[in-house]
């Protein structure tokens, strides 16, 4: 996981995936990890026809869930 503090492998044979988090990091960076994580895992199936060759994981479809897992995250004390 170099430069990363955490990841999402996704399996097209079981169609599950499993989300790799560093374990060193503090709560707060965990959360914040885990959530950005969780939304690859909820958009990883999306076709995204635009190029975003820039930055191919990030997409419009993926931000927007972000942004809603995000949001509802900010209601729950941690």
């Amino acid at each position: 996981m170099h430069d990363h503090l955490g990841y999402f492998l996704y399996d097209d044979d079981t169609e599950r995936g499993v989300i790799c988090l560093l374990d060193s990091m503090n709560r707060e960076t965990l959360i914040d990890t885990f959530l950005e994580e969780w939304s690859h895992a909820r958009t990883s199936h999306l076709v995204d026809t635009e190029d975003h060759s820039d930055d191919p994981w990030h997409h419009p479809g993926f931000w927007a869930e972000y942004g809603r897992i995000v949001s509802a995250s900010r209601e729950r004390e941690w």
